[in-house]
């Protein structure tokens, strides 16, 4: 079942191993802006401020990109987690209206990113598809587009199952939308285009260095306590999604608001050309309607199929989650039945309680751009951006996602004891829906 150089680090990887720290000189004693959490939020945040002349200081307790940012599926989507209607409930229509049209701009954000920093990131542009688990999520999914379109025009179109296999190699699903607007790229080489891009600007980047503690200093400001030593910070900014609660000492706030959930994905050995061709068609993303999600994608190179589920679970040895995530791929395509498995890895997604990312400030003044909810590229991106220029008072810091309100659970410290018994409930629900259709 797996080559001979399985590996269980992210396939990402591959192309763009992980920066060890080469530090040649000490960390400052102080700085205007210290980031803590070097993903994509962290390092767009910090590209703003230092091209805004701001000294910044980006701090990662592991390796830069070591985390979620270069674990993840590579989707630029066009949609938050939460859909429209979830919104209207918590903010209201017009509010809601200009979130998810504001999700469509960080959407797009990130390729003009690209295009103006000429980023070499394996970008594939050519939408997604959504698998209905049963007809009834095909009716679903044909309803809320066309509400949707209405309000937040969209390029989709309808693929009913007698048309399936034009999008995808199965029939497990019950057909499915497609998004014109959707794009894959490789999340690693993306991460270090965001190094070097947040490096040009003048901004410091450090890995390997916890932060301890994060206190108002005096005077004002804060003083940011690392193994090393305190740093002086004018402002402190925290993007550090799921990731939080490795850090709860520093920033107990956030973290009581963040919880961590894993995903696991595998990459086949190269397979061959009429084997993709037939698994993806069209050579699109996709994923599916059920609650706990299964996806797919070619690597950039259309040479490989990237396979994901079994979010929440964890097996505790890889290799077995690498066995059922096998099991599960071969029985949605058998043309993959022989394929071994090259790479299987965990990120840590942050999710939060009211399935909305949140941007805003703590009541010390900490600033935070976090909780992602599964839309770490687009909005991570975005939100990063946004925050910085908050930082340095742009008016490009207005967004509609500008929210000091984020929600937590009474006696949440950061550790969500009760997310397997929600996650086995959650994939009962699935199955007996997939059931009653099949």
């Amino acid at each position: 079942m797996f080559t001979d150089d399985f590996s269980t680090d992210p396939w990402w990887w591959t192309a763009a191993p992980r920066r060890e720290p080469e530090r040649v000189t000490p960390l400052p004693n102080a700085v205007d802006v210290l980031v803590v959490g070097a993903g994509f939020a962290g390092l767009n945040c910090a590209r703003i401020t230092a091209a805004a002349g701001r000294g910044t200081l980006v701090l990662d307790a592991q390796d830069p990109g070591a985390g979620a940012s270069t674990r993840l599926a590579g989707y630029i989507g066009r949609f938050p987690h939460i859909p429209l209607a979830g919104l209207e409930a918590c903010h209201g229509p017009e509010r809601a209206e200009a979130m998810w049209r504001e999700a469509g701009d960080a959407h797009f954000a990130v390729l003009d990113l690209i295009e103006q920093e000429q980023m070499e990131v394996g970008k594939q542009y050519r939408g997604r598809f959504t698998a209905a688990c049963t007809p009834a999520h095909y009716e679903e999914l044909a309803r809320n587009a066309e509400a949707v379109a209405r309000r937040v025009p969209f390029a989709y179109s309808l693929c009913p199952a007698n048309r399936q296999r034009e999008e995808i190699g199965s029939d497990y699903w019950h057909g499915g939308l497609v998004l014109e607007e959707h794009g894959t790229l490789h999340p690693g080489l993306y991460h270090d285009a965001l190094i070097d891009a947040a490096e040009r600007a003048g901004a410091r980047i450090e890995g390997r260095t916890p932060v301890l503690d994060i206190a108002p200093g005096p005077g004002g400001g804060f003083t940011v306590t690392t193994r090393h030593h305190a740093i002086r910070a004018r402002d402190v900014v925290i993007c550090t999604n799921g990731y939080s609660s490795d850090q709860h000492a520093a920033m107990p706030w956030v973290r009581n608001r963040v919880v961590p959930i894993a995903a696991h994905q595998i990459v086949t050995e190269p397979l061959p050309e009429a084997v993709m061709a037939e698994v993806l068609p069209k050579g699109r993303a996709m994923l599916d309607s059920r609650t706990n999600i299964i996806w797919c994608r070619p690597t950039p190179d259309d040479q490989r199929l990237v396979f994901g589920a079994r979010t929440g679970h964890d097996d505790g040895d890889l290799r077995i989650t690498a066995q059922k995530l096998h099991t599960l791929m071969s029985r949605i395509f058998p043309q993959t039945e022989d394929a071994r498995i090259a790479r299987v890895w965990r990120g840590i997604m942050g999710f939060t309680f009211d399935h909305q990312p949140h941007i805003g400030q703590t009541p010390d003044g900490v600033w935070y751009a976090t909780g992602f909810c599964g839309s770490g590229l687009p909005m991570g991106t975005w939100l990063g951006q946004k925050i910085g220029h908050r930082v340095v008072e742009n008016p490009e810091g207005e967004t509609a996602w500008w929210n000091p309100g984020f929600p937590t659970w009474p006696f949440y410290n950061g550790n969500p004891w009760w997310l397997p018994a929600y996650i086995a409930w959650v994939d009962i629900r699935d199955r007996l829906t997939t059931r009653r259709a099949a």
